[in-house]
């Protein structure tokens, strides 16, 4: 049931889009700041229980900005965790995220704006990116792929290559998991947890 995570995800797609600007169907333009359309962008995450019972999970309010010399960084409110369970959801934040102490889950990246110089729009590319998370006060490295594709002179989505695969027990989260497999009268939650993101980021004062 580890729903943090996800939010590395995140931030590697923010750090890349940061990277694709420009004309509608030109090379893009470098200039500008980029920053993310929560309306249109999700992220979600599969938690499983009882070695074979798998449900979708997400955070309601992620927010994240690029600026036009490529860095990147994107913030995830642990307190908007959704796993469509109104009982689960507050053991989350207590348990798992200790909301008190870590109420956001934050990346940072840095990218090459010119490897996107080239991009129109429709046209994809492909980005292994070195992310530095901080997640339930633990900080750690990661390279991650990611695919930008440009939507219009304003716009960007990125995705996952791959889903990410992170680890709870990486974070010091373990207290936390056997504490919600207590109360839920579990025999087991797999602390391995597979995230995917779909996030559109559009360019400022565009």
């Amino acid at each position: 049931m580890f729903r943090t995570m996800i939010l590395t995800a995140v931030l590697a797609a923010g750090v890349t889009m940061s990277a694709c600007s420009g004309g509608d169907s030109g090379p893009a333009e470098l200039a500008g700041d980029w920053t993310l359309n929560t309306d249109e962008s999700g992220l979600t995450y599969i938690t499983i229980k009882l070695d074979d019972i798998a449900e979708i999970n997400t955070f309601r309010d992620i927010s994240g900005t690029v600026t036009s010399e490529g860095n990147a960084s994107i913030i995830i409110n642990l307190n908007s965790v959704d796993t469509a369970n109104e009982i689960r959801d507050p053991r989350m934040k207590q348990y798992l995220f200790e909301t008190e102490k870590y109420p956001v889950a934050k990346a940072d990246a840095t990218l090459d704006m010119s490897a996107f110089e080239s991009l129109k729009t429709g046209d994809r590319h492909t980005e292994l990116l070195n992310l530095q998370l901080d997640l339930h006060g633990v900080k750690a490295q990661m390279d991650y792929y990611v695919s930008v594709t440009r939507l219009g002179p304003n716009k960007v989505l990125v995705e996952n290559k791959a889903p990410l695969i992170l680890d709870a027990r990486d974070f010091g989260m373990d207290a936390g998991l056997a504490k919600l497999q207590e109360l839920a009268g579990l025999d087991s939650i797999t602390p391995v947890v597979p995230i995917t993101v779909s996030l559109v980021f559009e360019r400022l004062g565009k």
